[in-house]
């Protein structure tokens, strides 16, 4: 009785794992990365950040939304994006912040979040930090 009992543990076991392992190949989001032109920003204000994203997928045809973040709480506009063919799989984009009061210093950030179906994906933070003369 035992030995069935274990027995039937580890079937379960392996299928779950199989089945989780097939469900993150599956995952359409490769990775989601974002830089800015600056680590640290001294000068006059405002300051102009431009942010870089690259967005990496795995399938071909998908359909994805991205969105931009900031450490305001701001959200940029969802923008939908169609990818068709394997030329496709790599999107750079790029935000624009201008920023800063003379006389004060902060640490500011940006990251992306990509989403596909149940797949929902958030960068690592670009930081910055910016000293207004």
């Amino acid at each position: 009785m035992l030995r069935r009992f274990l027995y039937c543990l580890l079937l379960v076991m392996a299928v779950w794992l199989v089945a989780s392992r097939q469900v993150q190949a599956q995952d359409p989001i490769k990775s989601v990365k974002v830089g800015v032109n600056y680590s640290r920003y001294r000068g006059p204000c405002p300051a102009h950040l431009r942010f870089t994203g690259n967005i990496y997928v795995d399938r071909v045809p998908m359909t994805y939304n991205y969105q931009w973040e900031r450490s305001d709480g701001a959200k940029g506009k969802k923008h939908v994006v169609h990818v068709s063919n394997s030329g496709e799989r790599h999107l750079t984009i790029h935000e624009e912040w201008s920023l800063g009061t003379p006389g004060r210093t902060r640490e500011v950030w940006q990251s992306l979040r990509v989403r596909s179906g149940n797949t929902d994906v958030t960068s690592e933070p670009a930081r910055v930090v910016v000293e207004c003369k």
